[in-house]
């Protein structure tokens, strides 16, 4: 009788192939999903340009503050906002000049400071204020009613000035 050889078996690369692949997919998603610190290559925070003043009067007409203001007015500049700001003065704000009086929503994508952001019509009055909004938050912050402009500042600038809807802004812009 012959000696029986022990069998060797055949070993399916196609599977460990297959495995190790979804093994890299896996990983791959997996750092893409991870935060990246400040989603700006260059990782430098905007500076602050001034462009203007801002007043903001009581009903009665009264300054309760004013605030140097940087203008966003094109649909670039609306849309970067104050995305990667690292701060901001406290005498400092953004005015957005909307193209039509409609109701706005604003979020907090890329935004770190946490703001108050208030919505204005047409006439310079304030019709809506939302208080302390979480810093890069991707809900929605709608005006409520229909806005021209809107104001960001720091949160909490509203409560310590005493500023509420119906409240009204005026400006002068320093183009240089």
């Amino acid at each position: 009788m012959p000696n029986p050889r022990p069998r060797k078996s055949k070993i399916n690369w196609s599977k460990y192939v297959i495995i190790i692949l979804l093994g890299l997919a896996l990983i791959a998603f997996i750092l893409q999903s991870i935060p990246r610190g400040g989603g700006r290559p260059d990782q430098s925070s905007p500076r602050f340009v001034d462009m203007g003043d801002l007043t903001i009067l009581d009903e009665s007409g009264e300054e309760l503050t004013t605030i140097d203001i940087e203008l966003a007015q094109s649909e670039e500049q609306r849309q970067r906002g104050l995305m990667w700001r690292r701060s901001m003065d406290e005498d400092q704000g953004m005015l957005f000049l909307m193209d039509s009086l409609a109701p706005q929503s604003f979020w907090m994508l890329n935004t770190y400071i946490p703001l108050d952001i208030i919505y204005v019509d047409e006439n310079k009055q304030i019709v809506t204020i939302a208080e302390n909004t979480e810093p890069e938050n991707r809900d929605p912050i709608p005006s409520g009613a229909p806005a021209l402009y809107v104001l960001e500042v720091n949160a909490g600038f509203t409560r310590r000035h005493r500023i509420n809807p119906g409240d009204r802004l005026e400006w002068t812009f320093d183009y240089r």
